[in-house]
């Protein structure tokens, strides 16, 4: 383990007070922006459900069995917190279900996907059945196939959102010193003092334990990454500008990204790691053009309280992130238009339940 030297760690004593709100430019109010979120995103297509629900099926059935545990051993309390419902839904809807969603449309899926996408591209089989068949599909792959990387892939969508709120809510003293402290528990070089910083640690663990080598160097890259994110993060409570006017969010969203890929490294190219990116982006667009009041209220300074997201930043990255996943299906080979039209929809539909939870429940 060895002894932490003074710039890794120093005593959490005090938390720094945020700084001054600027004002606000002039925003819809919250149901207004809500509404015309949901109109750019459109109605659901019903028939892509199955396999939004084989999907959730293989997150929430691997989050109970390896991370409900984790938790019950480490920071049992969290269960009785509102925290745990925000846990299971960013860890089992948003983020562990991206992964699942690049492998339908990976130019080297597993073997049984593989015949679905074949199926799909080559037979004129209506959204219901395909639907269907990508379902039973997952079944069989979430129960008797590629277990670890399952666990894996759960495993570090609930370390990106305990990590997120463990440094925003859970540490005391200045941005450096929680900065400084969460490194050093990630990194194993301080033992860690609270509930919340034991469950960081032990996820941690747990994600990286029996590594093949290639998923070993995919895992260790993306690590570099999450320290990326949390100095970026420590610079924005620094109140440091970013060049990018981006408020240092593309740390975050590039980091978190590298880290739910690692376990489909055998699968999965760049055109799949851009395109995630670019979800990546677009969600943190919209949680802060969402929460607009609520940063305000803390003092917390976004893109959008300065003025720099407006709601055509938003519609501007949906429109990237539909038509770059058509470009990745069309890469991998398929030529369908019913099929790359299914996978919009299934896209569409999981991202839009994630934002219903987000616009019913802004405390998550």
């Amino acid at each position: 383990m060895g002894d932490l030297l003074p710039h890794q760690i120093a005593s959490p004593t005090r938390r720094t007070p945020p700084p001054p709100a600027k004002p606000a430019p002039s925003l819809p109010p919250r149901p207004a922006r809500v509404a015309a979120v949901r109109t750019l995103l459109g109605p659901a297509d019903p028939s892509a459900r199955q396999l939004a629900l084989g999907i959730r099926g293989i997150t929430r059935r691997n989050f109970d069995r390896h991370v409900a545990p984790l938790v019950a051993r480490h920071w049992p309390a969290l269960r009785r917190l509102p925290f745990f419902a925000k846990l299971r839904l960013g860890a089992c809807d948003l983020y562990a279900s991206s992964p699942y969603t690049v492998l339908f449309c990976a130019s080297r899926p597993p073997l049984l996907l593989r015949v679905v996408t074949t199926a799909g591209d080559r037979l004129p089989l209506p959204a219901p059945a395909l639907g269907l068949l990508g379902r039973a599909a997952l079944e069989v792959l979430g129960r008797v196939a590629f277990l670890e990387q399952h666990r894996r892939i759960v495993q570090i969508a609930s370390f990106i959102v305990v990590v997120d709120h463990v440094l925003d809510h859970c540490l005391d003293g200045t941005p450096d010193e929680r900065g400084a402290l969460l490194h050093a528990i990630i990194d194993g070089l301080a033992p860690p003092a609270t509930p919340e910083l034991a469950l960081t640690r032990a996820l941690v663990v747990a994600m990286g334990d029996r590594l093949e080598s290639d998923e070993r160097a995919a895992f260790e890259a993306a690590m570099v990454r999450v320290h990326d994110w949390i100095r970026a993060e420590v610079r924005a409570m620094n109140g440091e500008p970013d060049p990018e006017g981006l408020g240092h969010r593309r740390a975050g969203t590039e980091g978190t990204i590298d880290g739910l890929l690692f376990p489909l490294v055998r699968w999965t190219g760049e055109g799949a790691r851009r395109w995630m990116y670019d979800v990546a982006m677009f969600m943190q667009i919209l949680d802060d053009w969402f929460d607009a009041e609520a940063d305000l209220a803390v003092g917390r300074s976004t893109p959008v309280l300065e003025g720099r997201w407006t709601f055509d930043d938003v519609e501007r990255a949906w429109r990237r992130t539909v038509d770059n996943l058509e470009s990745l299906v069309r890469a991998a080979g398929t030529r369908s238009p019913h099929y790359v039209r299914f996978v919009r929809q299934a896209y569409a539909l999981m991202l839009g339940e994630v934002i219903d939870v987000m616009a019913r429940r802004p405390e998550l």
